[in-house]
């Protein structure tokens, strides 16, 4: 299959799955992610998160074969560009609404991805020479660890009666580190699949184990962001979180080129800086889900 369609489709199936993913999430029980087991048993008991997840994995396969023909320059404004049909069902679907900083935020996302597409040189995809394992776990285990710190201590409290609702941002860039570290994973995946003679060789990589360790992470807390935010804030901080991770760190990890051109070279990191920049742009609260204060009842006179 040609990468450029591998990688459309992957992106596809990936976004109606988490679509599906939030309809499950509103029918499930409060998640906590400092009762992790409980948390686990809970969403995968959920037939509704158990049909978005085989689209999900749908999408997996064919985000494999997509990063083995494809350099990650290329890659990743596609897997970026599915966040327009998810904006589309969030609109419709969920009845989301969006503020003008939040528009501005997804502008300034759309020409992050323009100019790292305006940055791709003329050579070709390369495929990486194998990874040392005490490289990709040292790359792999910091955003995991982080992002347990992050559900098991910062979801004590979600739901105080005088809370303030937040917006999604540190539910989405915690689901985004582990999710980038996955497709970390399964860009050497899809690169051994192309040279392993048998699916045993690749057993015998860590690239499968840290795949589905990283994704079912990100995955919870996906599920958890879902429950108490909007889908469009939480899936688009957690997309740009994962692809800029995956974009600096596979360039370093597998050893891509970085654009020799120096008007390239500036407009990737351009297109970094305006990533990052939208995502500080995003309201951290989302005050139109405040909850009004209840009328106080008069005392009854005795």
């Amino acid at each position: 299959m040609n990468g450029t369609l591998a990688a459309f489709g992957a992106t596809g199936l990936y976004y109606v799955g988490f679509a599906v993913f939030k309809v499950a999430a509103d029918r499930m029980e409060p998640l906590r992610g400092n009762r992790i087991p409980h948390m686990a048993w809970t969403i995968l008991r959920s037939p509704v998160f158990l049909g978005g997840l085989v689209l999900v994995l749908g999408g997996l396969a064919l985000q494999i074969i997509a990063l083995g023909e494809l350099t990650l320059g290329v890659a990743v404004p596609i897997f970026v560009s599915g966040l327009v049909p998810l904006l589309l069902i969030a609109l419709a679907a969920f009845g989301e609404r969006l503020c003008v900083r939040e528009w501005l935020s997804m502008l300034l996302i759309a020409a992050a991805m323009l100019l790292i597409a305006l940055s791709i040189g003329g050579s070709g995809p390369l495929t990486a020479g194998p990874v040392p394992p005490w490289r990709l776990v040292a790359v792999a285990v910091p955003p995991l660890v982080l992002s347990v710190a992050l559900m098991a201590f910062g979801d004590r409290r979600p739901d105080g009666r005088h809370a303030r609702p937040v917006a999604g941002i540190a539910y989405g860039m915690s689901a985004g580190f582990p999710i980038g570290t996955a497709e970390l994973a399964i860009k050497g995946w899809g690169d051994m699949a192309g040279s392993a003679s048998t699916s045993l060789e690749i057993l015998r990589t860590p690239y499968p184990y840290v795949t589905v360790v990283a994704a079912a992470l990100g995955f919870g807390i996906i599920m958890a962001g879902f429950q108490r935010c909007r889908v469009i804030i939480v899936a688009t901080v957690m997309t740009v979180s994962a692809k800029s991770y995956l974009l600096v760190m596979g360039t370093v990890l597998y050893g891509e080129p970085w654009p020799d051109d120096v008007g390239q070279a500036a407009l990737r990191v351009l297109a970094l800086a305006l990533a990052v920049s939208a995502v500080l742009l995003f309201p951290r609260y989302d005050d139109r889900l405040t909850p009004q204060p209840r009328p106080v009842r008069q005392a009854q006179r005795s």
